[in-house]
């Protein structure tokens, strides 16, 4: 049986140190405005990625937190424990109101929960196979019931697609209201789809007064648009900006320049269910035929390191210990052995253009794989634009920056989402019966080692039989003005408004 202190005790191997155009100066003198390439799409439904989104602006919790070091803390759970092998009861703070005024219990908690459970896509996160049943057992206690025995649920409820909302905020149809839905330190006063939300601090909130009145949160897919209204005084922060306008924005004295280290790994998404690449011969001729130390160092500016896998170095689950090195006779080698003629293979690439660098990486691999015989016509659209080839299995190839610890804390959940048969993630659309059983099997076992033992086997399957072409471990490079104060790039990505972030002079 497991106690919340093991879990709590958890931390991420990876841990690193480190219209509405409105100037400043007319602003409100204690409002802060932060940009945000990802605007919600989906009216606010916790199973998918809108749910970041109202983390992210300081609205949304969730049961349990990763803290800024990684680790596993309580949030609108105090403690948990795994009462049967199957079931973790979790005991929900006292005290505590959505800001229309509801009390939270474990009847709202349970509500929202099993929205997640029972959506008609559910979670990477939260799912049907990954959770059975969730009841209130008491008025302040909610257990959770796992088809199998599961040591990283804890882990899973630290997602924002388990955020609590108020029983209120869900409108028949199955849309979201999010205001007065969260208990965060900030509540959501107006929201313009697709553009902003504004938002006001909880002066109730549970974990203190947050420090600023007023927040505003704009979603501007540009990254140099987000650059230059944080340049001009529009804004205070800019999250994720380009890299190519790091070395600028250091010399401006105005502005403060972080690169942190994150669990996030840039890779070429390769469809498996469809030629070419359902033949591996063609997929390790392409990943041969890419220069990821190059990319890392151009279209990156030194900003990432070339990948070894999906796992950084300093990981303890990651399989590969060198990134792949370049090598044009043996792509060329293995497109032959493929029955592949010289200059016969014409094929897709896509990218998004809210990572303004994969637009650069998608170009420079374009002009590699010519190298090697391989004709490539690039595609460009926004994320929307690319999801749909990504589900339907219509594509070639495609960029994507993918957190593999950004729905759970441990890569079980991004391994089982992105490369099992099932999986809610699949974009390859890979299906290795073999994989699927390792991964399950790992779910249950307590030991870090012997668990981590067997990412490191997945991981090196991954790499050696080219499933995606990983190219850069990332690191994500934010922006702020001098007098912002308290605010701190999550190592999940999970948190960018808090009740710390102030404004000095």
């Amino acid at each position: 049986m497991f106690s919340n202190s093991l879990l709590k005790s958890y931390s991420l191997a990876t841990i690193f140190v480190g219209a509405m155009t409105v100037g400043l100066s007319q602003a409100h003198a204690d409002k802060i405005v932060l940009l945000d390439p990802f605007a919600p799409e989906a009216n606010w439904a916790m199973e998918t990625d809108d749910a970041f989104a109202l983390a992210r602006a300081g609205c949304l919790e969730s049961l349990v937190r990763i803290d800024f070091d990684g680790k596993l803390q309580p949030s609108l759970a105090t403690s948990w424990k795994q009462s049967s092998p199957t079931t973790w009861d979790f005991s929900i703070r006292q005290g505590v109101k959505f800001t229309d005024g509801q009390e939270l219990n474990a009847a709202a908690v349970v509500n929202s929960l099993n929205r997640v459970l029972t959506a008609e896509t559910p979670s990477r996160t939260f799912n049907p196979k990954k959770v059975s049943k969730v009841e209130a057992i008491d008025a302040s206690t909610v257990q959770i019931t796992t088809p199998a025995p599961s040591v990283v649920l804890p882990l899973r409820l630290a997602s924002p697609n388990t955020g609590i909302l108020s029983p209120a905020s869900y409108n028949d149809g199955g849309t979201v209201d999010v205001i007065g839905a969260c208990t965060g330190p900030f509540a959501v006063t107006s929201y313009v789809p697709q553009q902003k939300l504004d938002l006001a601090r909880n002066e109730s909130y549970w974990g203190g007064m947050p420090a600023v009145e007023e927040a505003e949160m704009r979603f501007i897919a540009d990254g140099n648009t987000r650059v230059t209204q944080l340049k001009s005084g529009e804004a205070h922060i800019a999250t994720k900006v380009p890299l190519s306008a790091k070395a600028g924005l250091a010399k401006n004295k105005d502005l403060v320049v972080t690169s942190v280290e994150i669990p996030r790994t840039t890779g070429m998404y390769l469809n498996n269910k469809k030629a070419p690449f359902n033949n591996p011969l063609i997929r390790k001729a392409v990943q041969a035929a890419i220069d990821t130390t190059a990319i890392a160092a151009s279209a990156y500016e030194g900003g990432a390191v070339a990948a070894i896998g999906p796992f950084g170095s300093n990981e303890p689950w990651a399989g590969p210990t060198t990134a792949i090195t370049r090598d044009l006779d043996r792509a060329k080698a293995l497109l032959a052995e493929a029955g592949v003629k010289e200059g016969e293979l014409s094929i897709s690439l896509r990218a998004y253009n809210s990572r303004p660098e994969l637009v650069d990486v998608a170009q420079i691999i374009q002009a590699q794989l010519k190298e090697a015989g391989i004709a490539v016509a690039v595609i460009i659209t926004d994320w929307a634009g690319m999801a749909p080839s990504f589900k339907g299995a219509t594509y070639d190839m495609a960029m994507m920056s993918r957190g593999h610890q950004l729905d759970v804390a441990d890569p079980i959940g991004f391994l089982q989402a992105d490369y099992t048969c099932d999986g809610g993630f699949n974009m390859s659309h890979v299906c290795n019966p073999e994989i699927d059983a390792l991964l399950e099997n790992a779910s249950s076992i307590v030991d870090n080692d012997t668990r981590f033992a067997i990412y490191k086997k997945v991981s090196t399957w991954l790499q050696e039989e080219a499933i995606t072409v990983f190219i850069v471990h990332n690191s994500e490079t934010n922006a702020v003005r001098s007098n912002v104060k308290g605010f701190r790039t999550h190592p999940l990505g999970h948190y960018y408004v808090t009740k710390e972030l102030a404004l000095g002079n």
